[in-house]
């Protein structure tokens, strides 16, 4: 008998407040970025890591890495992001490396706790 895959844990929505767990549940999951003059440009990003939390007694730090299509740049700064379960929230990103096909950005967490 195989094995049932581990269950997903549930999404929430982000704009109540970013954490590491909330965030590790959307590993795999795309979103709608919007930025530039207008928030006109629309950008699909999709979360393909979140690096495991340094813990201190007030602050949880991660990053979140994210991959887009190599022809949809992206400087860093503060844009938009959409997504039918996190909501609507804003984020800064910055652009890592890229391989040609795609281009991969990181938000860097810094929180209280």
């Amino acid at each position: 008998m195989a094995a049932r895959p581990a269950a997903k844990a549930p999404l929430v929505p982000l704009g109540e407040g970013f954490s590491y767990d909330k965030l590790k549940a959307y590993i795999g999951e795309t979103f709608q970025v919007y930025g530039g003059p207008g928030l006109r440009i629309v950008v699909n990003l999709k979360l393909v890591g979140v690096d495991r939390p340094r813990r201190g007694k007030e602050t949880e730090q991660f990053v979140a890495r994210f991959q887009g299509l190599g022809n949809d740049l992206l400087e860093g700064g503060v844009y938009q992001f959409q997504h039918s379960a996190a909501g609507e929230f804003r984020l800064l990103i910055a652009p890592t490396i890229s391989d040609g096909q795609s281009q991969y950005y990181r938000a860097d967490f810094n929180l209280l706790r």
